[in-house]
């Protein structure tokens, strides 16, 4: 980079590359399990809450960083990208050295795992707190960098299935109850899928970038006319799984609510069949499209878990306050997130 950049660019920069609004969304899953634990009638530990929380976003900021500086020459290449694909932009942009993204992953690995121990010696959450905590580490930071490159290998739709879904919601079950549920497992796979749909067709407009950086993903692997079929029928398969789950043990409102997604997997649906996927606005409307059902279905459960909560008696309505002003405090990351790369755009 060869001129400095103004004080307020070089800010929005960093919140860019941070990928607030990405971050945001990972945690989601991990407040949904909070939920779930209140429901049962359990106590929520604000201290650990909190805590846990920024845990998971620095987790989240050490992935993205590392993975922004490992798919540097990929996202260079990139010239077919939209606001959801391709990277945050910044370091091919020249906005920020690329070494600069490197120190910054290792300094929020360092303060995550600070916040680990924290909660593992001195909140006792249980024995599960290191290995849950370092399993989510592991998935991060391999998921590009070597040498086992989960995402270049076809493995990474799966980890980030297995992570952002059942291991963040699980996680944040496990550290109120300090105990396994079957029933948040449960609840956690629809989210789950849905973030899988959100990075399958997030990959369809860097398929031939990728292909030259030598991923192979799995829009890689099966081309953009087979990804969007697995897309739908993946898509499918996802509302149907909200419907099964009910009649073991997940709250029955939740199929219900689950009525407000019809639309949108029609439209999903019906796009892909009657347009061509090579356009990259059609390829941004299916991805926000996406987007907005992966946040439905958190919306659905969480809602469901609430409602299902209030029926008991000695429930604790000042936790569900606290659990709230979580929600929004995420969502307002999200908010800042948008905003921060609006502004380096326009910049």
């Amino acid at each position: 980079m060869g001129q400095a950049l103004p004080t307020k660019q070089y800010l929005f920069s960093w919140l860019t590359l941070f990928r607030l609004g990405a971050t945001a969304r990972g945690v989601l899953p991990f407040l949904l399990g909070a939920v779930i634990a209140w429901s049962q009638g359990n106590p929520i530990n604000l201290a650990v809450l909190v805590l846990s929380s920024l845990a998971v976003i620095f987790v989240m900021l050490m992935t993205f960083l590392i993975n922004e500086y490992n798919d540097y020459e990929a996202d260079r290449m990139n010239k077919e990208f939209h606001r959801l694909s391709g990277g945050s932009r910044v370091l091919p942009m020249g906005l920020i050295p690329r070494h600069q993204s490197l120190i910054a992953a290792y300094v929020c690995l360092s303060v995550a795992v600070i916040i680990g121990l924290l909660l593992y010696f001195y909140y006792k959450t249980g024995p599960f707190t290191i290995p849950l905590g370092a399993l989510a580490i592991f998935i991060g930071y391999f998921y590009t960098a070597r040498p086992l490159r989960l995402s270049y290998r076809g493995l990474g739709e799966i980890a980030i299935w297995f992570s952002c879904g059942w291991l963040a919601t699980f996680t944040g079950y496990y550290l109120q109850t300090g105990h396994f549920d079957m029933v948040t497992t449960l609840a956690a796979l629809p989210g789950a899928t849905s973030v899988f749909l959100l990075i399958l067709i997030n990959e369809i407009p860097d398929i031939n970038s990728d292909r030259l950086a030598g991923k192979r993903n799995l829009a890689v692997r099966l081309g953009r006319e087979k990804t969007a079929s697995l897309y739908s029928i993946i898509l499918i398969l996802c509302y149907l799984n909200i419907i099964t789950i009910i009649f073991f043990g997940v709250p029955p409102i939740t199929g219900f609510l689950s009525l407000v997604l019809i639309p949108l997997i029609i439209w999903n649906i019906m796009t892909i069949r009657r347009h061509d996927l090579g356009s990259t606005k059609i390829q941004e409307k299916l991805s926000l499209s996406t987007m907005l059902i992966d946040h439905l279905i958190t919306f659905i459960y969480t809602i469901g878990f609430i409602v299902a909560g209030l029926s008991l008696i000695a429930i604790r309505i000042d936790y569900l306050i606290i659990i709230v002003i979580a929600y929004i405090f995420v969502f307002a990351l999200e908010g800042l997130g948008l905003f921060s790369s609006k502004m380096v755009t326009q910049q």
